[in-house]
């Protein structure tokens, strides 16, 4: 019986690890940007380019399960939607995966529309590939960060028993419809989403699952189309048309998607990575959530999903 040895703490350790680099005649690391939940790296080996992804054990107070996420990814790459994963090494903590050249949306871009159709694409590879592993629910998961938020003592705000109440109609509208789940990543804000000029690559499948395909759309919409107009641009561009009861769903979502986001940041400050920012970040999307939860037009947005247009 062969002990356990611990999980690499260098990038070098972690470069070791990869049994097929040992014999490479030219190797270049250099660190990626962004990765709040995992160390990214690029490495260039014998004319090949990768991205290994060394993550953080703290992570999983956030609902990440490895081995999901990489089965996800698999099915993902084999939609066409995810870059192809390379190695996976869960004792490590270490995911390797092609490199894919690209510029990643910025937070908060207003994406042009032929970016627009080129995300769409890929959201539709991913929504129409085979099935993922687990089911993510954006109800059960604000549940989760409002409750790792209590235990580890984040600012709540405190009216944050009165910003959950509107959450039962709209999990109770959207469920009477029985929309059937689809593989979903459910985070698709631009860091994760890698524009190369002909199509759009996602990455980092952590909160993928049979899930709403509408929340894929809403969590978009949420971060890069700050208006109905674009709300409705994204539904064309998804499906052909934006009937009465689609652009509902998508409203309805998206009011989700502002507070399990709010409650990401309070949740994420267990992680090492944290910094200030994310009690702003937070506070910027609870705002957003009341704005969107005081919209005159939220009651009639239950009906018709409950009604169940045609989507």
């Amino acid at each position: 019986m062969t002990a356990h040895r611990p999980a690499p703490t260098t990038i070098e350790e972690a470069v070791a690890r990869i049994p097929s680099w040992a014999r490479a005649s030219s190797l270049a690391v250099a660190p990626l940007s962004g990765g709040i939940t995992n160390r990214n790296y690029r490495v260039d080996v014998d004319g090949e380019v990768f991205v290994l992804r060394i993550w953080s054990p703290a992570a999983a107070l956030l609902g990440i399960d490895r081995r999901r996420e990489y089965r996800c990814a698999v099915a993902a790459s084999q939609a066409g939607a995810g870059p192809e994963v390379v190695w996976f090494l869960p004792e490590d903590g270490i995911m390797v995966t092609r490199f894919v050249a690209g510029r990643c949306l910025s937070p908060g871009e207003a994406v042009p529309p032929q970016v627009v159709e080129r995300v769409v694409r890929a959201i539709r590879r991913c929504h129409t590939g085979p099935a993922f592993d687990g089911s993510f629910s954006p109800f059960r998961t604000v549940e989760d960060y409002l409750d790792v938020a209590r235990r580890h003592g984040a600012p709540l705000p405190e009216d944050i028993a009165e910003l959950s109440r509107p959450l039962p109609a709209i999990e109770a509208s959207l469920g009477r419809d029985r929309y059937p789940p689809r593989p979903c990543h459910n985070d698709l804000w631009g860091p994760n989403l890698i524009d190369d000029g002909v199509r759009v690559w996602i990455v980092d499948w952590e909160y993928a699952g049979m899930g709403d395909a509408y929340f894929d759309l809403a969590n978009f919409a949420m971060h890069h189309a700050p208006s109905d107009a674009m709300d409705e641009a994204l539904l064309r561009a998804y499906s052909g048309e934006a009937s009465d009861a689609a652009f509902a769903r998508l409203k309805l979502l998206k009011i989700v998607a502002e507070l399990r986001e709010a409650l990401w940041y309070l949740a994420a400050l267990v992680l090492p990575t944290a910094t200030p920012d994310f009690t702003l970040h937070a506070a910027t999307h609870f705002d957003r959530y009341r704005t969107a939860t005081g919209d005159a037009r939220l009651t009639s947005w239950l009906a018709l999903v409950e009604r169940r247009g045609q989507y």
